[in-house]
């Protein structure tokens, strides 16, 4: 499969290139894909940023020749692309947990990164069905979070809690819709560092101004691929394993066998009732995308 190939082929220019210096656009240069893409594929798949991989294999190779070798620590520093012994020793103290002189001694336990390597697996998994649709812009209205790590902890949390303040009754309050409606999130701003901003909220009517105490996001004109979880859902646990599901296999499925690659731009959770008795969900996983 040729987008497995060329992630590989990335991982190979990683690999000669941990001595040099090296970003991330010339990484995904070697995946022949954009920079954005890269970086949202790369994590979805590994649960790694490109620069925590990058760092982390660094740090791997310069433990082993700490413990190994008679080099300097300021030698090694160097050579893996850090300008202080000190910065060195901060970073080599996040991943191992001790400097880099006690790694120089004897019984000292080291974390050990190794390279990734992607496969192809052959799943007994159900086809997936998707359609292509194009919107024009808009603006939204809500609250929105930052999320550090995981989204499928941080984010029940975050909407938990605008549920119980009354925030959510107030953005339906303000875009004129009834009580309860349920909210879309919007996820946006992907940093390098894994974190991104996501907010739930809803469309603003023509020539309204959102309140002060609500954020508001500018969605452009986009094409998206549009995914729907299969089956209808009363718990919100059950609803969140299900949209995983979706996420992991919109990544590690449609898109290496598709000739389509996700562009700069919000992605969405669209939610709905099934029926008028609110006992039961639904929800679609909006992606912008482009054809390679």
């Amino acid at each position: 499969m040729e987008t497995i190939r060329l992630l590989q082929q990335a991982i190979d220019y990683v690999e000669q290139n941990l001595q040099n210096t090296i970003g991330v656009e010339d990484i995904a240069g070697a995946a022949m894909t954009s920079k954005y893409h890269f970086q949202r594929m790369f994590h979805a798949l590994t649960g790694f940023t490109v620069t925590e991989y990058v760092r982390n294999r660094r740090l791997t190779l310069a433990a082993e020749e700490l413990a190994g070798t008679d080099g300097k620590v300021i030698d090694i520093a160097l050579k893996y692309g850090y300008e202080t012994p000190e910065a060195f020793t901060r970073a080599f103290q996040r991943v191992h947990g001790v400097t880099p002189n006690m790694a120089k001694k004897k019984n000292v336990k080291l974390k050990s990164f190794s390279r990734i390597s992607f496969q192809i697996q052959i799943k007994g998994e159900s086809e997936m069905n998707y359609r292509l649709v194009e919107e024009k812009g808009y603006r939204v209205m809500g609250k929105e979070v930052i999320i550090h790590q995981d989204a499928y902890s941080e984010i029940p949390a975050f909407v938990e809690k605008i549920w119980n303040d009354g925030t959510h009754d107030r953005i339906n309050e303000c875009a004129g819709r009834p009580a309860g409606s349920l909210l879309f999130g919007y996820y946006y701003d992907f940093s390098e560092d894994g974190t991104k901003r996501y907010l739930m909220g809803t469309e603003l009517p023509e020539g309204q101004d959102v309140p002060e105490e609500l954020d508001q996001l500018t969605v452009p004109d986009q094409t998206y691929a549009v995914f729907e979880s299969r089956d209808s859902f009363s718990g919100d646990t059950e609803l969140d394993l299900a949209i995983l599901n979706v996420w992991r296999r919109i990544y590690s499925e449609w898109f290496p066998s598709s000739g389509f690659e996700q562009v700069e731009g919000p992605c969405l959770e669209k939610y709905y009732w099934t029926d008028d008795t609110h006992e039961e969900s639904i929800c679609e996983v909006w992606i912008p995308v482009v054809k390679k």
